[in-house]
């Protein structure tokens, strides 16, 4: 007999004693033997914790769990039986120094472990039980019993036959409707203001969307510093526990980054797989990542992510090399795992430098030909990929989605009348993005750096909209690229009951143009903005300036670079060092 759970503390005879109740046989029609009922009761008192028994159809008792005072852990045991019919184990746990009747969390424990029945004995702190309280399959409350004997009139076995044959079959559990899986979020307000974390919770519940899970509840903690060791207070992860059971949800949400340390014991308190939003952003790049190039950075940034995470649980990194000759005299297999990730970043470094190395012989390509390069960044899902669609007649992926783009794509944008460009489409950008993530993406987010111009895309029926702005300048200050030229684009103008929150945000910025890239208004005038806005580009001439002409001279002086200057009979000899504007006029006048 296996028993598991919280078995820290517990004596060696206590154990003993628990695994003899496997001899405790059980008459089929009963639903709990008095003698395992008793004793359940008596070392329940004498270690203060909750203990689960479950029994099978036969009697017989397949499996023990310890918890703590206050709850224990359900585990869910597989049986083999045939649609509609319940699991064929019931579970009998105790209630120490509390009464008998089932919790919500009892009731859904029922339900979504698809038990027979759920008993809890009620144990007072002599060891006696005080009330029995119990539900069968596919009841919603439970009933109470004041002792064992109380029990005795009802027949298990004609009980569970009668559900059996009146219940309708029960649909499997993964089916195509049903999500993946369910997440409980959690935050501290850390003295912020309540709109402020319900639109970081909102944004958070928003890419639990995206990465495919669904939300059922949300929980705040009002308090100014994390826990040091689980990061929330005890009380809050208990009702973080009850809350995940009653939900069904079996992974818990943080809206920060939490520490190795707080995660490992926020697990133990929870009983769910603990994720915090740097590794939920993480995720959801693995699973938008299509090119080789965005696969590599993904995985860098997941490895460095991993790397002070590793504390000995035995992660398994097959995938990251190893094998004979690899270990060296006395490492631990922690060691090995830590030196294999090294190992592996170390590869990846160097792959993405020739990444690096090959968008710089691009780029050169590109000063070649004269062209400027225009760089889209802007909060996530701000329309940017949808605005490089409208502007260059491209059909790149646009959905409504967080990070729907992560490989950088450029285009060429002739305007009429106006000068061609280069515009690239680049990663959206985002509250606390992970540093290791930007480190990561270093070589896709270089477009950012060496761009003449930014266009910054803003949402204007985001909330938040400025607050969103203001996280993508963090971006660019610690990219280097906050002090590029740049146009606020104020996107979505279209939507109704938009107009006082577009007028706010016209007077906060001073280069801004007001566009809906759906019906395509005011693309004309954002282009004019650009051409305005577009650093020149200078060309080193020489001309002969003949003296009719001279009025041209102090348009010279002021609108070029005069690099020589020399009288000569047929007029002045200049080379000079001129935009593309004054070139033109140099043309016309037949000076080139």
């Amino acid at each position: 007999m296996i028993i598991e759970g919280n078995l820290s503390g517990v004596p060696r005879q206590a154990l003993q004693t628990m695994e003899s109740w496997a001899e405790c046989a059980t008459e089929r029609a009963c639903i709990v033997d008095g003698e395992l009922a008793a004793q359940m009761a008596a070392m329940s008192a004498r270690l203060n914790r909750e203990i689960a028994v479950y029994l099978d159809r036969r009697g017989r008792v397949a499996h023990i769990a310890l918890g703590s005072d206050s709850h224990v852990q359900l585990a869910e045991m597989s049986r083999r039986r045939a649609a509609g019919r319940p699991c064929g184990l019931r579970c009998i746990h105790t209630h120490p120094g509390g009464g008998g009747a089932l919790s919500g969390v009892d009731l859904s424990a029922l339900a979504l472990l698809d038990l027979d029945c759920m008993a809890a004995l009620g144990v007072d702190k002599n060891g006696r039980i005080t009330e029995i309280g119990l539900a069968f399959a596919g009841e919603e409350t439970s009933r109470l019993y004041a002792d064992i004997e109380a029990l005795a009139g009802i027949d298990f076995c004609v009980k569970m036959a009668g559900i059996e044959k009146n219940r309708p079959g029960r649909p499997a559990r993964d089916t195509e409707d049903e999500p993946e899986e369910k997440a409980v979020l959690a935050a501290l307000s850390r003295g912020r203001h309540e709109e402020e974390v319900a639109a970081s919770l909102a944004e958070l519940a928003n890419l639990a969307k995206t990465a495919g899970l669904t939300v059922v509840s949300a929980v705040i903690q009002s308090r100014e510093k994390p826990v040091p060791g689980t990061y929330i207070g005890k009380g809050k992860a208990e009702e973080l526990r009850h809350l995940a059971q009653t939900t069904q949800a079996g992974l818990i949400l943080f809206d920060d980054e939490i520490s190795p340390a707080q995660t490992k014991n926020l697990e133990e308190a929870t009983g769910c797989k603990i994720v915090d939003r740097a590794m939920l952003i993480l995720d959801i790049f693995a699973q938008r990542a299509r090119s080789n190039e965005g696969k590599l950075q993904v995985e860098l940034a997941q490895l460095r992510y991993l790397l002070p995470r590793l504390m000995g649980q035995g992660l398994q990194l097959s995938r990251l090399g190893g094998g004979i000759g690899t270990r060296g005299p006395g490492e631990t297999k922690l060691e090995t795992d830590r030196r294999r990730l090294r190992t592996r970043i170390s590869e990846l470094e160097k792959r993405l430098e020739t990444v690096l190395r090959t968008r710089q012989l691009h780029r050169q390509s590109r000063d070649a030909e004269r062209l400027p390069l225009v760089a889209l960044v802007g909060y996530t899902n701000a329309g940017k990929s949808s605005l490089l669609n409208a502007l260059s007649g491209e059909e790149a992926f646009v959905a409504d989605l967080l990070f729907a783009t992560l490989d950088p794509l450029t285009r060429k944008v002739e305007p009429p009348g106006e000068r061609a460009f280069l515009l690239s489409d680049t990663v959206g950008f985002i509250r606390r993005l992970p540093h290791h993530l930007i480190a990561a993406f270093r070589a896709t987010l270089e477009e950012v750096r060496e761009a003449d111009l930014l266009l910054h895309v803003v949402d204007s029926s985001a909330p938040d909209a400025v607050e969103q702005a203001e996280a993508v300048n963090e971006v660019l200050l610690e990219l280097g690229a906050a002090d590029k030229p740049v146009i606020m684009v104020i996107n979505k103008t279209d939507l109704p009951g938009n107009e006082a929150a577009l007028k706010r945000l016209l007077d906060l910025w001073e280069v801004s143009a007001a566009i809906s890239v759906k019906n395509k208004w005011g693309l004309a005038e954002l282009l004019a903005a650009v051409g305005r806005n577009l650093p020149q580009k200078l060309a080193e001439v020489e001309i002969l300036l003949p003296f009719a002409k001279g009025a041209l001279l102090p348009i010279l002086h002021e609108e070029a670079a005069i690099l020589h200057k020399e009288y000569r009979d047929e007029g002045t000899f200049l080379r000079l060092r001129a935009g593309e504007k004054l070139l033109r006029l140099l043309k016309r006048e037949g000076l080139l």
